[in-house]
């Protein structure tokens, strides 16, 4: 079983499928988990935002980032601990978008809400289009996509590396100008497009018959994108607002 998700690349082959994934079951985990994100997510914004806790906020990103990248890794590698790594992983994920979202909200007031009304809409807008066939998760979509996905994943390697070992960055395209934007732009837009794969993942699995514990793996992979997603928006948003 193959993940089109940018952080899942590999779920193990099980020999006993006497209990299937469902489309359904999919669908409800994944909901559960984006839940369990944004509650936490939205507790420790206010709790930052009322005491103005930066050191908490800067904390909780990035012990939500790697905790989460951990998670996720390991779920890839081992889909059967999935179950039990998915509210954690939800957990870490909400844990970085509070930390985050304050740390725009400081910078950038108002940020934070337009790239979760940008998420939400383009979520349902993707929905829609893959509902109605109206683009399909061709073998052509998905190399696309893939290949731009992991292009990004390179260049952001790459700046962080620059940044905590030389204090540098990529010229240009982590700027505030029109090639920043741009970027942030094109960004957004691979980020929204891998709803498509995990859409078509959810339905491929349940179509082979994939192992119920792979529900938690789908849910894991969309509540991923759907963070990169609200980040990507946040970038191009904070971009805009700074241009």
């Amino acid at each position: 079983m193959q993940s089109n998700n940018p952080i899942l690349t590999r779920v193990e082959t099980y020999s006993d499928f006497s209990q299937s994934m469902t489309v359904a079951g999919a669908v409800q985990k994944s909901i559960g988990l984006t839940i369990i994100a944004a509650i936490t997510g939205l507790a420790l914004f206010f709790y930052c935002a009322l005491t103005m806790n930066v050191a908490l906020a800067s904390a909780a990103t990035w012990v939500g980032a790697i905790g989460g990248l951990i998670l996720a890794l390991v779920a890839t590698f081992k889909s059967s601990k999935a179950p039990v790594l998915a509210v954690p992983y939800a957990l870490f994920e909400g844990a970085f978008l509070g930390g985050i979202s304050f740390m725009f909200q400081a910078k950038f007031p108002g940020a934070p809400l337009q790239a979760l009304l940008a998420t939400f809409v383009t979520t349902l807008v993707m929905f829609g289009l893959y509902k109605f066939q109206i683009v399909r998760a061709t073998e052509k979509f998905k190399a696309v996509v893939m290949s731009a996905t992991i292009a990004i994943a390179i260049v952001f390697v790459v700046q962080l590396v620059m940044s905590l070992a030389f204090s540098s960055a990529i010229p240009y395209i982590f700027e505030s100008n029109w090639l920043g934007i741009g970027f942030a732009a094109f960004v957004a837009v691979i980020a929204s497009l891998n709803l498509i794969l995990d859409f078509d993942l959810i339905e491929s699995a349940a179509a082979q018959h994939a192992p119920k514990s792979f529900e938690w793996v789908c849910g894991i992979a969309l509540l991923s994108t759907l963070v990169w997603m609200y980040i990507s928006f946040l970038r191009l948003i904070g971009i805009l607002s700074n241009d």
